[in-house]
């Protein structure tokens, strides 16, 4: 119901849709993702989140995203930029990661990715 409408008149999500649709149809052997759940809803997210894991079979993928709650359980390696480059080789995020970067970063979650708690929130 959408393919006669111009870009122009699309909302946020449905252009991420168009944006990524474009850049998958060549078949890239790197696809490389700045922020791709932005403007997305969270139905449209996980949907993303999986298909980017299929496609990651054939495809190496570099995304960039400041949500790593979100992405955690999707990605098989982490690097981390905060005035220097820091590679992590797993997904698993400790303690020790989050601190290496000099700057307050908290991860709450729930299910199958690393968490702490706040004390209070």
């Amino acid at each position: 119901d959408l393919a006669g409408r111009s870009i122009g008149e699309l909302s946020g999500g449905q252009m991420q849709r168009v944006f990524i649709g474009r850049a998958l149809i060549s078949k890239p052997q790197v696809l490389i993702l700045d922020e791709p759940g932005t403007y997305v809803d969270n139905r449209f997210e996980q949907e993303l989140y999986q298909l980017l894991e299929r496609i990651s079979s054939e495809t190496s993928i570099l995304l960039v995203s400041h949500d790593i709650g979100q992405i955690v359980s999707s990605v098989r390696t982490i690097a981390c930029v905060n005035r220097y480059l820091h590679y992590h080789p797993s997904n698993q995020i400790t303690e020790e990661i989050l601190e290496s970067y000099n700057c307050p970063i908290d991860l709450i979650t729930h299910g199958h990715v690393p968490h702490r708690v706040l004390p209070t929130h």
